[in-house]
């Protein structure tokens, strides 16, 4: 691991293997070790390049709400390119990583080779799920970590009926950041709407691969659906769920495996 400066922040970036690099940003409450794990069927042909977006695991924590801002953090990603002297690279984002990716990609076109977007969350209307997103942020702040991954275990098994592994994923996950700063995050990036009108995103004119998958209000198929129609050269993939996802991170790698090889 090595630290990146950026916007009198450190970003904590890994790089691993050989090859054309992969930049990818994680999503929201997530960190590097699962982007590292989602993209293990690349890392035999990519050099790949995780990082711990703002306010994120070993990044540094916030709790101004205003420095969980997308068009700083597309600039974060600027910063690790820059600090590993990469001119262009395959460029990722899953979730607010998405966001982060393809705000990059309009504002440094000529630096992204490929462009790759797991289940996009934001765009010009705001996000369905919001309400509930926020108000796990307050949650978290009121109960403290301990009691608050207690409350979310009970109702991701009883009502939501996910299985003891899914439920084990989150937690860790969720236990790998500063509370008060991943509340700030859960309290302020629901509310983005970074694309003020989905047709700017017809000026990325590099291949654009999308995943996405059904039944998710925070990460809308029909944003999916949407951004992929208006990519002048996208491929839109689907997986089954997101607990699926985190039974088995690696099916977003061979997903994008598959786009990368021209499959």
């Amino acid at each position: 691991m090595r630290y990146v400066e950026s916007d009198g922040l450190k970003i904590a970036v890994e790089v691993l293997g050989d090859g054309a690099p992969l930049v990818f940003a994680h999503g929201l409450g997530g960190n590097r070790h699962i982007t590292r794990r989602e993209l293990a069927p690349l890392a035999d042909h990519y050099q790949i390049i995780t990082y711990d977006q703002r306010g994120h695991s070993d990044s540094t924590p916030i709790t101004d709400p205003s420095l969980y801002d997308p068009q700083r953090m597309a600039d974060d990603l600027r910063a690790v390119l820059d600090d590993l002297k990469i001119e262009r690279a395959i460029i990722g984002g899953e979730s607010m990583g998405s966001t982060t990716s393809l705000l990059f990609a309009l504002k440094h076109p000529q630096r992204v080779e490929k462009l790759l977007l797991t289940a996009p969350a934001f765009g010009q209307s705001a996000n369905p799920d919001r309400e509930r997103l926020k108000g796990l942020g307050d949650s978290l702040n009121q109960l403290g970590l301990e009691k608050f991954l207690a409350a979310a275990a009970e109702r991701q098994r009883t009502e939501l009926k996910w299985t003891p592994d899914v439920i084990d994923f989150a937690a860790k996950m969720f236990s790998a950041h500063q509370p008060a700063s991943l509340a700030t995050a859960w309290k302020t990036v629901p509310d983005w709407r970074p694309l003020p009108d989905l047709s700017i995103v017809s000026q990325v004119t590099c291949p654009v691969c999308i995943v996405a998958w059904e039944a998710d209000l925070l990460h809308p198929s029909e944003l999916a659906r949407d951004l992929a129609t208006r990519f002048p050269n996208a491929q839109l993939k689907w997986m089954p769920t997101l607990p699926a996802l985190f039974q088995d991170p690696t099916q977003v790698g061979r997903l994008y495996k598959e786009f990368l090889e021209g499959r």
